[in-house]
């Protein structure tokens, strides 16, 4: 009777020691990376290794359905198209076409046609996310094209949905939050989020992010585009590192300690692609290599 009980005292146990929300800030319309996070989410409620954690979107599916997610990712794909083609060959119907087409865009995203989807739709939606306190995150994801002024709180992510979203903003909300308290790892999926100037100094630009996370991440160089297959590799391989800093957190007796984390980082199958990140309040890059 007493194995019986310390058995399911084990049980309930670890089924709420990985309980942790899931955090997507999705500037740049991040279909596949969402799908990628999703099925293995999805994958875990299968194993039974917890309650149901939450995958929270922002902006959410109620905001943006996946179709009409799809929808914007297709017609953004279209004007990328006629601007490139436009810069080939200036000087022809492209603008008009450019123009029109944006308006169209904007009434998918708002219902009107000279009214586009911004950083103040943006955040109020992120702060109603961060003051409810039903949520407890241990990771959070941020998916963005990195603008200009590298290495200063003035960063700024935008996107298919917005622009202008800076890191001291992010700052300010995220380190603030009670949901965020718990937070095991921060995933930056864009271009430049883990160069020397940006994680290499403890409180300077991401790495005043979440700055008690044991894993901040990002790319060194250029990152793959969302649609990568490179991309969504890097990002699975990611989740299964997160699971193993959850079981460190949680489970005293899992044997994972921080080497065995930071060895399995450094096995990244990154491709061509340069990684850097800190990893228990050290700066790392992946292989070693120097961007201004």
């Amino acid at each position: 009777m007493k194995l019986f009980i310390y058995f399911l005292f084990s049980v309930l146990f670890c089924q709420h020691a990985f309980a942790g929300d899931v955090l997507f800030l999705d500037i740049n319309n991040a279909i596949p990376e969402i799908q990628v996070v999703k099925a293995y989410m999805d994958k875990d409620k299968t194993k039974n290794d917890g309650p149901e954690s939450r995958l929270v979107i922002v902006p959410s599916l109620e905001t943006y359905s996946m179709d009409k997610r799809q929808r914007i990712q297709e017609l953004t794909a279209i004007m990328n198209g006629m601007k490139e083609k436009n810069i080939l060959k200036p000087g022809g119907d492209f603008p008009r076409q450019i123009f029109n087409l944006g308006k169209v865009i904007r009434w998918v995203k708002t219902g009107d046609q000279n009214k586009d989807y911004s950083l103040n739709d943006f955040l109020p939606e992120l702060e109603d996310v961060l003051n409810n306190d039903s949520y407890d995150f241990d990771r959070v994801f941020i998916s963005g094209h990195h603008g200009s002024d590298y290495g200063s709180m003035s960063a700024f992510l935008g996107g298919e949905f917005f622009n202008g979203l800076t890191v001291d903003t992010l700052k300010k909300l995220l380190n603030n939050s009670p949901t965020t308290k718990n937070v095991n790892s921060l995933i930056l999926l864009g271009c430049k989020t883990a160069i020397n100037k940006l994680m290499e100094r403890e409180g300077i630009a991401w790495a005043a992010i979440l700055p008690d996370s044991l894993l901040q991440f990002g790319f060194n160089e250029t990152s793959p585009v969302k649609t990568d297959e490179l991309n969504l590799a890097i990002l699975r391989e990611l989740l299964e590192i997160q699971t193993l800093i959850a079981r460190y957190k949680n489970d005293q007796d899992s044997g994972i300690n921080p080497d065995t984390i930071l060895k399995r980082i450094l096995k990244i199958k990154r491709g061509n692609r340069f990684l850097g990140f800190r990893f228990n309040n050290k700066y790392y890059q992946y292989p070693k290599h120097f961007v201004e």
